[in-house]
């Protein structure tokens, strides 16, 4: 494990970081300046240069169990070098995650902490050499012999190439943020500090007292060609956005024609937003619903379908049981009529109706003190009767199957 010089010894042994490695310290190590020599202290910690993860169960150098199967106990460890006290360039070792549920898995090439504790060894966090959340590689820092020789790194699929465009999440005094690798974010913070946009512009409505959001978006919309400035959540450029405010305005662009008095002049107070390029809602087991003390607006610049595969209700909906139609005990719930169909028997209605009317267009008759019953109105009377007692049978063929309305 590794050792500390002197100088540097607290009491408390304790170290205190100075940011992000520099060139110097970075060439200090190449040159050996940390190596152990007499009089210097053991340490607990050490970096160690990763060279394999092991997330892959199919990768030839996942540990195998005596069958050849993967060892999934290994899943996440990691085959790494120790900076200072390794014995050459193969002197590999596998270690641990040393917490089981927050894991933030390397890549080959970068530095992590290596603790040892109840004579197990694990490794932490990684060392922030470059202040980036894409990639902090330096790889050779390990090889104190020959640091300037290739790294044979062991990939899982292939080898990881560094965005320098992807950035860290601007934060604010109090903020919790999760940063990862490549776009995404979530953010515990709040509406208490005024915020200033890209161009560093004061964003109206910020600055609100006890007012706390979580951001939580993936795939970074905006990019800066200053080197290293954090990027600001943007949640109409952001590629998927959700957002949980309470005393926020959130400047969210809709694509949809305002159709309605109550389309919102500004979307803010309480409200959980979403925004991506479709939203998907799927309930597997049994419902989903969707409640408000106002009103539910559907809209759509193309079309809204509303499709139910037994019934759709719209206004009321029977009880479970509950019959439907005419002589039920819930008449008020009734079909909506199909267009076409209607249109289609009253077409036919129309025909038989013309028929009668030429039937009996040309009937004669004269009446003296007696009836005369004059052949072609009886004739077209009948077949009137017929072809209407036809048509009652076929009422219910414009109803719907499906949609009931109140």
């Amino acid at each position: 494990m590794p050792y500390l010089d002197p100088p540097f010894r607290k009491e408390s042994s304790t170290v205190l970081g100075e940011g992000p490695a520099r060139t110097t310290n970075i060439d200090a190590v190449i040159k050996g300046y940390g190596e152990p020599g007499p009089g210097q202290f053991f340490y607990e910690l050490e970096p160690a240069e990763v060279i394999s993860v092991y997330l892959d169960g199919n990768h030839e150098d996942f540990p195998k169990l005596p069958d050849g199967k993967p060892n999934w106990n290994h899943y996440g460890n990691i085959e790494a070098r120790l900076v200072y006290s390794n014995e050459g360039d193969d002197d590999t070792n596998i270690f641990s995650p040393l917490d089981t549920n927050i894991k933030e898995y390397p890549r080959p090439g970068e530095y992590v902490i290596i603790a040892t504790y109840f004579e197990n060894s694990y490794y932490t966090q990684k060392v922030n050499l470059f202040n980036s959340i894409n990639l902090n590689s330096f790889p050779g820092l390990s090889k104190l012999d020959s640091p300037t020789l290739p790294e044979k790194y062991k990939y899982n699929i292939k080898e990881f190439k560094g965005n320098l465009s992807i950035r860290e999440i601007q934060s604010y005094e109090g903020d919790i943020t999760f940063n990862g690798r490549f776009g995404q974010s979530i953010r515990f913070g709040s509406n208490i500090t005024q915020l200033e946009d890209k161009d560093g512009n004061l964003l109206p409505d910020s600055g609100e007292p006890q007012s706390p959001n979580i951001k939580i978006r993936a795939g970074q919309g905006i990019f800066s060609r200053i080197q290293g400035r954090p990027i600001i959540e943007d949640i109409n450029l952001d590629d998927s956005s959700v957002y949980l405010t309470t005393n926020e305005v959130v400047p969210l662009r809709h694509y949809a024609s305002k159709i309605t008095d109550l389309d919102p002049k500004k979307f803010d107070g309480k409200q959980i937003t979403l925004n991506s390029d479709r939203v998907v809602f799927n309930s597997k087991g049994t419902d989903i619903f969707a409640y408000s003390s106002r009103d539910i607006n559907l809209v759509s610049k193309n079309r809204i379908v509303l499709e139910g595969h037994k019934n759709v209700y719209l206004g009321d909906a029977p009880k479970q049981g509950e019959t439907t139609g005419w002589g039920s005990d819930n008449s008020n719930i009734q079909p909506v009529l199909r267009g076409d169909q209607t249109m289609i028997l009253f077409n036919d209605l129309l025909k038989v109706l013309i028929d009668f009317a030429k039937t009996i267009g040309g009937a004669k008759g004269t009446v003296v003190d007696f009836i005369v019953p004059i052949s072609d109105i009886i004739e077209g009377a009948s077949g009137l009767k017929g072809a209407l007692l036809e048509l009652q049978t076929r009422l219910d063929e414009p109803k719907s199957d499906i949609v009931k309305t109140n």
